[in-house]
């Protein structure tokens, strides 16, 4: 199988290219290369590697492709807030325009790295796909849009499953320290504080992000996809209070103290999600990691790694960070700047 990633060089991008190519299959990675330089160790090559703005993906690009694995996105809430506009561009406007390009060429599906954050602030039952969204961010409501989008593209030929897949964490060679688990530990072995932001009693589902890798892989080789369909990607057992993963991170971090930001309020984004779909469609994937024993791994990471402090604590492992600065320096194109985008020419994509 032809398999195009984009944002292959990104956080759960580094482990798609890994996963696909171990399983025999060819890839093509496209990636702007938003956060070169921040790489955290060495990561597999795809077959092909494309350093490219997805809004000038040509056809080309498509011919021969079996499935495409959209990852590319600015892929958190911070990110969302500093201007709604560009993740709105990037996440909704971008997936539209590669899944055009892909249908267009003949490729006959297409995967899309939606978010379990689409269902907002719900009540105590664990939600389904057949829930309502309930949006409450920039980021979750481009998702929202970019599903809609897709959903009209989608056709007996043109497969799309949206991927709703819960907060994500674990080790890559592209790593983040600005999600809930890898941050709580960063903090935690950096400073000997498990430093809250919030109360912590607001629910996450969380998946590892290789683990996420794999069932995208799942559902690239299932032949008998069709038309469109979203599914929560995680696992049942797998649902915590950020409170939760707080004190697994104190248990790991020899001496460290769970501390709770001062102006610390309730977090608004908070939900349990049900993953029983995902067992139906793909009936022998099972997640691989659970947190207790990755933040056990992540840990004696961490601490081989000499610059690791230095590094966090500069923002080399925090997308925002990265991003503003490069705006500060005027490094990014005119898009990014605030500059509108010419349509099909200067857009510009980001790795997940």
């Amino acid at each position: 199988m032809r398999v195009l990633i984009t944002g292959h060089r990104g956080y759960v991008g580094a482990h798609a290219v890994d996963v696909f190519k171990e399983a025999g299959h060819h890839v093509t990675g496209v990636d702007i290369a938003l956060y070169r330089g921040t790489e955290f160790a060495q990561g597999r090559p795809p077959d092909v590697d494309v350093t490219i703005d997805i809004f000038d993906l040509g056809r080309g690009l498509f011919n021969g492709v079996d499935a495409v694995v959209h990852l590319a996105a600015l892929s958190n809430d911070p990110l969302g807030d500093i201007d709604p506009r560009l993740t709105r561009t990037v996440n909704t406007d971008g997936t539209r325009y590669v899944a055009d390009c892909a249908k267009r060429a003949g490729v006959g599906r297409f995967l899309l790295a939606s978010s379990c954050s689409i269902y907002g602030a719900a009540d105590c039952a664990a939600q389904d796909e057949d829930a309502p969204v309930a949006p409450i961010t920039a980021y979750a409501l481009s998702k929202v849009e970019a599903e809609s989008a897709l959903r009209r593209l989608a056709s007996r030929n043109f497969a799309v499953v949206c991927l709703r897949c819960a907060t994500a964490y674990g080790e890559s060679p592209n790593l983040r320290t600005d999600l809930v688990v890898n941050n709580l530990l960063a903090h935690a072995t950096s400073t000997g504080e498990v430093k809250l932001l919030s109360d912590g009693l607001a629910r996450r589902p969380l998946i590892h992000c290789r683990d996420m890798a794999r069932s995208f892989l799942g559902f690239a080789e299932t032949a008998s996809l069709t038309g469109f369909q979203a599914v929560n990607v995680g696992s049942n057992g797998e649902n915590y209070r950020v409170r939760q993963v707080a004190e697994i991170v104190r248990r790991e971090v020899p001496n460290s103290t769970i501390t709770i930001d001062r102006g610390a309020v309730s977090d608004r984004r908070d939900y349990r999600v049900s993953f029983d779909r995902l067992g139906k469609c793909l009936p022998t994937f099972q997640c691989q990691h659970r947190v207790q024993p990755t933040v056990r791994r992540m840990h004696r990471e961490f601490r081989a790694n000499p610059t690791f402090r230095r590094d966090f604590e500069a923002g080399r492992f925090t997308r925002l960070v990265e991003l503003q600065r490069r705006i500060a320096e005027r490094t990014l194109p005119e898009y990014f700047l605030g500059g509108a985008r010419d349509d099909g020419a200067s857009g510009r994509g980001a790795s997940r």
